[in-house]
């Protein structure tokens, strides 16, 4: 206890308790907590020592909590000042928001402090969505949406979902990671995900080049015409055909890739449409299929597992 030094802002006059976490102390109200957290409201409802003065502070009782002070802080933060989110950039790239999640995110998961829990969560999908439409909006909503994702920020937002159980993130994570070369995936970083999450990635991103072919693109590869054309081009139509090898050329399967370049299919405005109707019904199946692709549950699954 002599070592540890008391917090400059969270040590309150009228605080009720005096949590030791690592070498910090925090004067604080029980009750802010308890009305915040299960946990904490059991914990304190425990039955306490007779007091003495070992277990006193100041005439505050003394708990121990086994966290890191930083995580514990931001805890505090985002408990006793509301802003603490309003004032976070929406439009923040996933690095960022990792750094200023992750402590708050996994001492929220564990306190079971699930206001801010839904928080954090919400800024994380911000950046990895859980649904097509969240996907297709980020493009609207800042310059980060449409860099690829660094690796080693995927890798590390891929470790922080696992251990907070924030599992709805992780298909699009693992989609994004399967993105990458082959022998970025292969090396061997102390920080990287494990070797057995490595290999579902790159079995995964078989998959996505499969469904690319048989779902979201295969208008491209198997064209043919609407049901109502009277264009006899189109069915001898090449260019559906060339777009697809001008695709084909990436190295790295992307089939939740919007298609734009209609005019170059070369066929009637009737074709267009239902071209444009299979192509989106092949996206919405490609994400609905994301999961499996990597070895997870269904995404209601997932969504479930994560508000628990």
């Amino acid at each position: 206890m002599e070592l540890a030094t008391k917090d400059s802002k969270f040590w309150f006059y009228d605080g009720s308790i005096v949590l030791w976490v690592e070498d910090t102390l925090f004067r604080v109200h029980q009750t802010v907590l308890s009305n915040s957290s299960e946990v904490f409201s059991t914990l304190f409802s425990l039955p306490q020592p007779d007091d003495d003065a070992q277990n006193l502070m100041d005439g505050c009782p003394i708990v121990q909590l086994h966290d890191c002070a930083q995580d514990f802080q931001d805890l505090l933060n985002a408990l006793y000042f509301p802003s603490h989110f309003d004032d976070f950039p929406l439009d923040s790239e996933l690095d960022d928001i990792l750094n200023f999640i992750s402590g708050l995110l996994r001492i929220s998961s564990k306190y079971l402090v699930l206001s801010l829990r839904r928080k954090c969560i919400s800024l994380f999908t911000r950046t990895l969505p859980a649904t097509l439409e969240e996907y297709d909006s980020r493009g609207t909503r800042g310059k980060n949406t449409v860099k690829r994702l660094k690796s080693d920020v995927v890798m590390r937002a891929i470790r922080l979902a696992h251990e907070t159980d924030v599992r709805i993130v992780l298909p699009y994570a693992y989609y994004c990671l399967a993105r990458l070369p082959s022998r970025r995936i292969l090396e061997d970083n102390p920080d990287d995900i494990s070797w057995q999450q490595k290999t579902v990635c790159l079995v995964g991103r078989e998959r996505l080049r499969y469904a690319e072919m048989s779902l979201s693109h295969s208008f491209l590869l198997g064209f043919q015409p609407a049901p109502g054309c009277e264009n006899v081009l189109c069915s001898v139509a090449r260019s559906p055909h060339t777009e697809w090898h001008l695709m084909e050329t990436s190295r790295h399967p992307h089939p939740l890739r919007p298609y734009t370049r209609w005019e170059k299919l070369n066929v009637c405005a009737v074709c267009v449409s239902n071209a444009k109707k299979q192509h989106t019904k092949g996206r919405q199946e490609v994400w609905n299929c994301l999961p499996a692709f990597f070895e997870m549950k269904s995404w209601e699954e997932l969504l479930s597992a994560t508000e628990c």
